[in-house]
């Protein structure tokens, strides 16, 4: 490799190919990077989807930017990675427009290849694929279904994270009666304890959608393409079915590259090597750990992908960075609701091996002498052992993000429940709560604790 001008190639221009480029830009200006794209277009804000299907966005092409490129840094779109021949550095492009294919050169090869929508192995599932069963992971699967859902009355959607509850709100803004369909409960199961995500779920409900967390899709059934589903016994009549549950890591390209995987995702180190020399893998494709035990993890969150790709990025232009690990701090906005969460909530803790100890405040985000004061409800979660900060979940109509991300905050720089109590809050009215939502329940917590201590 050229330590002067190394040539780095990536393929994928989602959130992870973008950084990658920029981190490598930024510790070697003299890198020649070439990102590899199947798409028309550059980028696009796969989680602005759900809210253009509403009709908040007012156009799907209101969410695909343009990345410039320079002398250093070239953008191959309409072309496809068909092959890697990791000895011989260099990767097999095909371009999809004219069907030429060629190898490139890599003195460091980035994978950003993403993710695919999970096909359920349901009856049904496969065989009515794009004849009333939908997915939704580009502007252009999303255009789709708001038009099929503007013609539509009912639909089901079968999955309950993040995306599959803002694309059901969506379409029941457009009119749709939507059941929605997961086979665990509650909702969002690695991010809420039960007792949260109860409190999601009656505000799915009084949202009008018809629930059926916790029992999964049986079939889906129909002649020439989707006419009802049943679940958990129960035939439905529906117009179309909206396929939410969850995603399976693009790792083909990988594996040719003779590079290993873990659970379907690619295995990485804290550099965000894979087993094969100077090849990283970023984003929705890979295993890396968690920050909290260093435990394997997979988040499929942009923020993660950013993260990994700055690292990732950097060392593929002759750094030596390390990620730093996962909290899978998020936010999604459903409905009237923000559901935020970061780390571990208690089943996930208990499964890592902690004793935990939590602390939950329903109360107000504001006085509630102040106009627009709003339910809010936080959760802490702690290591009853040594009260350190475990992880955190905040539910309610404003403000659940900035606890949530103080609490990630907190868990990075390793706080015990006393520490993060200590912490000094900025209050205003109409802005805040003297005694904050945030603080009432790591007081809770820490009652708890002492109690536990005091039993031992």
């Amino acid at each position: 490799m050229s330590q002067d001008a190394p040539k780095v190639l990536i393929v994928g221009l989602g959130t992870g190919g973008l950084y990658a480029s920029r981190a490598a830009q930024r510790f070697n200006r003299k890198a020649q990077i070439t990102i590899i794209e199947k798409r028309e277009y550059h980028m696009f804000s796969p989680c602005g989807i759900p809210y253009a299907i509403e009709g908040v966005v007012s156009s799907f092409e209101e969410l695909k930017h343009s990345v410039p490129t320079t002398r250093s840094l070239q953008i191959r779109l309409s072309h496809e990675a068909i092959d890697v021949d990791a000895r011989g550095k260099k990767v097999k492009v095909k371009n999809l427009e004219t069907g030429a294919e060629e190898w490139l050169d890599y003195d460091k090869l980035i994978l950003a290849t993403g993710s695919r929508s999970k096909i359920l192995p349901v009856p049904g599932a496969k065989e009515f694929l794009g004849k009333g069963i939908y997915v939704v992971t580009t502007p252009e699967e999303g255009a789709t279904l708001r038009d099929i859902a503007l013609k539509s009355k009912t639909a089901a959607v079968i999955g309950g994270g993040a995306i599959g509850m803002e694309i059901a709100l969506a379409l029941k803004h457009l009119e749709v009666d939507v059941h929605i369909t997961k086979r665990s409960e509650p909702s969002l199961p690695r991010n809420l304890d039960p007792d949260m995500g109860k409190i999601l779920t009656e505000h799915l409900l009084e949202k009008g959608l018809n629930i059926y967390f916790g029992k999964g899709i049986d079939s889906i059934n129909g002649t020439d393409k989707v006419e009802s589903v049943t679940i958990a016994g129960e035939v439905i009549p529906v117009d179309f079915v909206v396929m939410a549950a969850g995603i399976d890591s693009n790792i083909d390209l990988a594996e040719k590259a003779g590079i290993k995987s873990e659970r379907g995702s690619i295995k990485t180190n804290k550099k965000m090597e894979t087993n094969v020399p100077d090849i990283y893998a970023i984003g929705d494709n890979c295993w890396t750990h968690n920050m909290i035990d260093d435990s394997p993890a997979r988040t499929a969150l942009a923020t993660t992908a950013y993260r990994q790709a700055m690292v990732a990025g950097a060392n593929a232009a002759g750094g030596d960075k390390e990620y730093e690990g996962t909290l899978g701090t998020f936010v999604t906005s459903v409905g009237d609701f923000e559901v935020s969460a970061t780390g571990y909530n208690t089943s996930m803790a208990e499964a890592a091996g902690f004793k935990v100890i939590s602390g939950r405040a329903n109360t107000m985000n504001k006085p509630n002498w102040i106009p627009g004061a709003k339910n809010i409800s936080v959760k802490i979660v702690a290591d009853a052992e040594t009260g350190r900060l475990l992880g955190a979940q905040s539910i309610g109509a404003e403000g659940t993000d900035w606890r949530i991300n103080m609490v990630a905050l907190g868990i990075r720089k390793g706080l015990t429940l006393e520490e993060f109590a200590s912490v000094e809050l900025a209050y205003c009215p109409p802005v805040s709560e003297l005694y904050d939502p945030l603080l009432m329940a790591t007081d809770v917590a820490l009652r708890r604790l002492a109690g536990a201590k005091r039993r031992r």
